[in-house]
C-alpha cells in the first residue's frame, strides 16, 4: 500500500467488500438511492439560495411567471450532476450503507451452509 492509498478511506474500504456485492441488485439499488438523496440536497440548497437571493435585490417570489419551470430544471440539472459522479456525497453515503448489504450476503451465505449441513 502506498502513502496515498494510507490516507484514502474509500479505497480501504472498498477493498475489504468484495467486488461481487456491488454487483448485485440490492447495491444498485442502493447507489440509486444515493444518488438520489445528493440530487435533492443539492436541489433543496440551490432553491434556497435562488430564494435568498431574489429576497435580497428585492424581487417578489409571487412575481415569478415560471417559478415551476425554474424549479423542475434546478432538479434536473441536480440529478443530472449526481448521476455523473456529483460532489461525492452519495459515495459516501453508499460506502457507509453498501457494507450493510454485504453483511446480509454473508449472512445468507452462512445460512444456505448451515441449511446444507444439516440435510
Amino acid at each position: 500500500m502506498n502513502t496515498l492509498q494510507a490516507y484514502n478511506v474509500r479505497a480501504r474500504k472498498m477493498d475489504e467488500i468484495s467486488p461481487e456485492v456491488h454487483k448485485t441488485a440490492e447495491a444498485r439499488k442502493l447507489k440509486e438511492s444515493c444518488q438520489q438523496f445528493e440530487s435533492i440536497l443539492w436541489a433543496q440548497i440551490w432553491k434556497k439560495m435562488k430564494a435568498e437571493s431574489r429576497r435580497l435585490g428585492g424581487e417578489d417570489e409571487k412575481a415569478r411567471p415560471w417559478k415551476q419551470l425554474e424549479d423542475l430544471s434546478v432538479e434536473m440539472a441536480s440529478e443530472e450532476i449526481a448521476k455523473s459522479g456529483g460532489a461525492g456525497l452519495w459515495k459516501v453515503l453508499y460506502d457507509q450503507l453498501v457494507t450493510q448489504v454485504a453483511a446480509g450476503m454473508k449472512k445468507e451465505a452462512a445460512a444456505a451452509d448451515e441449511t446444507i449441513e444439516n440435510a
